[in-house]
């Protein structure tokens, strides 16, 4: 009789943006750093390979295919009120992307990291294109430890 062990859910980082536009780099900045760090991960989206609204069919695709029952956590910068500027905020379920390019797309992943870069008001992608970049790699500094700890837990 041979004994069937269940195996333990992978986690997997979904890091959503593009580094062409400054507010939009979080989650591909994230993704370049979990990479280097060695996380015990699987990374999608980094600097030089990001995960953009134009190319995510295609990894929604393959998630779909390789990552069945695995833990997906969505990582992406998002527009919210005034006073949440700068926070990281983390939710169930995932994240539906590209949100400030007025595209309404279906959710991804089961865990959501949002990093608040600007303010859902007034024309969303000139605010990304105009970000701070000393704000940016702050705040997707946080992000990264924040998913370096869920990774050692």
């Amino acid at each position: 009789m041979s004994v069937i062990q269940k195996s333990v859910p992978s986690t997997v980082f979904v890091c959503i943006g593009t580094p062409r536009i400054v507010g939009d780099s979080v989650g591909p900045r994230v993704g370049s750093k979990l990479i280097e760090a060695g996380v015990n991960a699987y990374v999608y989206g980094t600097l030089d390979r990001p995960i953009t609204a134009l190319n995510l069919h295609r990894y929604r695709k393959m998630l779909a295919m390789y990552h069945r029952g695995d833990v997906i956590v969505t990582i992406d910068a998002t527009m919210g009120m005034l006073s949440d500027i700068g926070s990281v905020k983390l939710c169930d379920g995932g994240l539906r992307p590209a949100g400030a390019f007025r595209r309404r797309s279906a959710k991804l992943g089961d865990v959501g990291v949002m990093a608040i870069v600007g303010e859902r008001e007034g024309d969303m992608l000139l605010q990304l294109k105009v970000a701070d970049e000393a704000f940016v790699a702050e705040i997707a500094d946080e992000v990264f430890e924040v998913a370096l700890a869920a990774c050692r837990s």
